[in-house]
């Protein structure tokens, strides 16, 4: 294994010694961002109808019911589509941000990358679509086929980060590739960040922000130990996965 958690979190708070307030400003605006998008169009789909359905139970109870399973399936369309067309591509661009982050000054627009060219945009949302379903269908057979499945493909997003013109089924070989042997150790890592979790929550959740940085730097030395294993096992090379750009420090 080319990794372990105590280096990892080395490493990550090294980075984060001169970089930690950009990286937290680029992850707040990243979540406050996506966040107030999603609850403003979230509202206005949910608030217009439920007026009109409230009007309609006085009459029909039967009409009733049929509009609050439509409504109830128009809620789960638009989580999808906001998450394909908005969240995923924000998140894969702060991805890249921190990923810049590690050994430079990389501008803070870093986090809208997917956005700046129309191939590369589609060709995110359809990775990350297709990314997402598959989770979500291996998570309707059981809960523990669902969890096994998304650390296999732990890396897709990383992958789509560096080469944003990847494939899903390219970024999923190698997602597969390079989780072999240590789902269980990434799972582990995920584990140790269950007290800051706690800790945050006990601060009306305020905490959170401010452990994102901390996360997100650590899982961004995780992606460099596992693009590090894909070169020395001759699964892909700098042809393939040279995609961050470096910034020079200031």
């Amino acid at each position: 294994m080319y990794w372990s958690r105590g280096l990892l979190k080395q490493n990550a708070k090294q980075v984060l010694r001169e970089s930690y307030w950009r990286v937290f400003l680029a992850w707040l605006l990243i979540t406050l961002g996506v966040g107030a998008a999603s609850s403003v169009l979230s509202y206005i789909i949910v608030f217009v109808p439920t007026i009109i359905l409230s009007f309609v139970a006085a009459t029909s109870p039967e009409a009733y019911i049929a509009g609050v399973i439509i409504l109830y399936i128009l809620m789960l369309v638009f989580i999808l589509v906001f998450n394909a067309l908005v969240t995923q591509p924000v998140n894969i661009g702060g991805i890249r941000y921190t990923m810049e982050n590690r050994a430079g000054y990389p501008p803070l627009d870093t986090v809208l990358s997917p956005f700046r060219d129309k191939v590369q945009y589609l060709n995110v949302v359809k990775v990350m679509f297709f990314y997402t379903l598959e989770i979500m269908a291996f998570s309707f057979l059981f809960i523990i086929p669902g969890v096994v499945r998304g650390y296999q493909l732990r890396y897709v997003p990383y992958l789509m980060a560096e080469n944003p013109y990847m494939s899903y089924k390219r970024a999923k070989e190698l997602s597969k590739a390079l989780t072999d042997g240590e789902k269980m150790e990434i799972f582990v890592l995920d584990l140790s960040f269950i007290g800051w979790y706690l800790l945050g929550y006990l601060t009306c959740s305020l905490g959170i922000y401010f452990l994102i940085p901390y996360l997100q730097a650590t899982m961004a030395e995780l992606y460099s130990a596992a693009r590090a294993k894909a070169f020395a096992m001759g699964i892909s090379g700098e042809e393939e996965l040279s995609g961050f750009t470096v910034y020079p420090r200031r």
